[in-house]
């Protein structure tokens, strides 16, 4: 435990032992551990709202007023605000509890506003440690308002036991495009500034898709309120009390307890092949059942390519998308069916269809979705294990019926036979790294091809890898940054980065550097970027890029030369990055992550 804080002096009500305390924890400092640990025994009284939506919705204002009311009724509240960070520095403007200074002052209210610094889902990473400090120090609710930025923000669901939703009136097409992420996991759903015009269009949107909520233990409503008047705000707390009441409190203890952790909302819509596999061994481990949705097929504007997968489990949990959140919450419900009844399911979303208002299919698109159960025994697990092994595989469905084959390059098991012809095919499509349709095929006959992601090793833990490491995640790349410099080197500069603080020569050494590696260097010393390089030019890199200048680089070409490797300088990107004209770190992270997807796809050009 550290030295100047003690868990009596916090449980005491302190404020400033408790203000202490969450400075700690926020910083991972030595101690902040074994205070979160001694927090347990206290845990489980605190009513955790979390309250998420749009930008502009009015959260924190909705906050100021609802604390007002709170107070009234005689309660001990702490709020949580998490604020967004700059993927640049990691700091942030903590300002959401300026809407809330109202009542900061109050014995019986503490705020505390957190910098995100950079985790994604809406929450900061150590927002749940946090309110289990607020939960063991005896205040009676603890609200906590999220970042503020669309569809993906659901970690809230996974620490909350009452979600609560804002929509400004008038969203239109935005509530179309959300709904698959954080209106689906609202337990109360609050249209705010309901004065302006458009509310009421936006109260019965939302209405109209209460159907997709596939719960059994609490009615989900729409109500309005106007924070700056305070309309509506008691009945909100009303609405709050008996959510309460349906459902109990503790819902982030329960996760902490369960063998299959929730799923990070960061990954939720970026989800990688790797994600997938996992989660679903993870899912299955525990004995639920599980259903995997493909894109087969798309025409015009579809949002997500061929072979886009959606893995949902029995309880509504799922990781992927088929749509980027126009058609998940349709897709869900129909993957959930096939898990009841075993069979397999083809799903068609476009303008033309019925269903074209609901699912908010882009304008002239059209996506066929393929749904299945994963069954208990069968191909699934040689599928996991050739993709834990990195070996290209493609897994050939027919669509009529679901029956399958496994093709590797010098096998194929599975149920369904394929002609020479339509091997080879597959096999083409595997070393093109395309999935689609086979076109030999008698009958519609599906080839998902999977392929070890892309990886992109970063050497330097520089402002420009805090930019670029998590575009390139986002894309699809597997990152691992490599700087010995452990000041450099840390998860709270490169949070969900992998990163190693061996020397590069080291380091390199221990990576598999193929063709579906690219390497970029971006220390500008000497003694961290040569070694690296050094170790790619020897390897079969698809990209090889080194930051600085063109006299830089001549200083570079001629070290490297003296150890030989004149003949493949040629490989070399440098100065790396597309030339955009950009100055700031994150323009030149784009301008890098362009030419590294650009060499990928068309070849390196050098």
């Amino acid at each position: 435990m550290s030295s100047f804080i003690g868990i009596d002096t916090i449980l005491s009500g302190s404020r400033p032992a408790l203000a202490r305390a969450i400075s700690l924890i926020e910083n991972n400092r030595p101690g902040a551990e074994e205070l979160v640990a001694s927090l347990a025994p206290h845990c489980g009284r605190a009513h955790v709202v979390g309250i998420t939506g749009a930008p502009g919705a009015g959260k924190s204002t909705l906050i100021n007023a609802l604390l007002g009311e709170l107070i009234r009724r005689g309660r001990r509240i702490a709020v949580l605000a998490v604020d967004p960070s700059s993927p640049i520095t990691g700091g942030a403007v903590l300002g959401d509890r300026v809407r809330m200074d109202e009542h900061g002052a109050h014995g019986g209210v503490f705020i505390r506003s957190v910098s995100a610094r950079g985790h994604l889902g809406g929450l900061s990473l150590t927002t749940s440690k946090i309110v289990d400090l607020f939960d063991a120090v005896g205040f009676d609710v603890v609200l906590v308002e999220t970042v503020g930025t669309g569809q993906s923000e659901v970690e809230i669901s996974y620490c909350a036991d009452t979600r609560i939703v804002l929509c400004p009136p008038g969203m239109g097409d935005d509530v179309q495009a959300i709904k698959a992420g954080v209106l689906e996991i609202a337990d109360i759903l609050v249209v705010n500034k309901a004065d302006l015009p458009l509310a009421g269009r936006t109260v019965r949107d939302l209405q109209n898709m209460l159907h997709l909520r596939n719960q059994t233990d609490w009615k989900v409503e729409v109500l309005q309120t106007v924070a700056t008047s305070g309309a509506g705000i008691a009945q909100l707390a009303d609405k709050i009390d008996a959510h309460r009441a349906a459902v109990g409190v503790g819902r982030r203890l329960q996760w902490a307890t369960q063998a299959v952790p929730p799923v990070s909302a960061a990954k939720i819509s970026q989800a990688t092949e790797h994600d997938l596999m996992q989660q679903i061994g993870l899912w299955r481990a525990a004995g639920k059942g599980v259903a995997l949705a493909t894109v087969v097929r798309t025409w015009g504007s579809s949002p997500r390519p061929q072979g886009s997968h959606l893995a949902v489990e029995e309880g509504g949990a799922f990781l992927g998308s088929v749509s980027g959140g126009c058609i998940e919450g349709a897709v869900i419900t129909e993957a959930q069916a096939a898990i009841s009844d075993g069979k397999p399911r083809m799903l068609e979303f476009g303008v033309s269809d019925a269903l074209a208002w609901e699912v908010g299919l882009s304008c002239g698109g059209r996506v066929e979705v393929f749904v299945e159960r994963v069954m208990p025994q069968g191909l699934f697990e040689r599928l996991m294990t050739e993709c834990a092994a990195k070996n290209p595989v493609a897994m050939v469905t027919r669509i009529a019926d679901g029956a399958q084959a496994l093709v590797t390059d010098d096998s194929m098991v599975g149920s369904l036979a394929l002609t020479e012809e339509q091997l080879a095919e597959a096999h083409a499509m595997i070393a093109a790294d395309r999935s689609g349709v086979l076109e030999s095929g008698s009958g519609t006959l599906f080839a998902r091809v999977y392929v070890a992601a892309p990886r992109l090793v970063v050497i330097g833990a520089v402002h420009i890898a805090q930019a670029l490491a998590p575009m390139a995640a986002m894309a699809g790349f597997e990152v691992i940054v490599i700087d010995p410099r452990r000041a450099f080197a840390t998860p709270e500069r490169l949070p969900g980065i992998s990163v190693s603080t061996a020397w590069p020569d080291e380091a390199m050494k221990q990576i598999r550097i193929d063709t579906q590696t690219a390497v970029v260097t971006l220390s500008h010393d000497p003694k961290l970027d040569d070694p690296a390089l050094v170790a790619a030019l020897r390897s079969k890199a698809f990209y090889i890029g080194a930051l600085g200048s063109t006299r830089t680089h001549a200083k570079r070409v001629a070290r490297l030369t003296e150890l030989g490797l004149g003949e493949s300088l040629g490989r070399i990107h440098a100065p790396v990055g597309l030339d955009l004209g950009g100055r700031l770190p994150a323009e030149i992270a784009v301008a890098i992550l362009a030419q590294v997807i650009q060499a990928r796809y068309r070849g390196d050009a050098k």
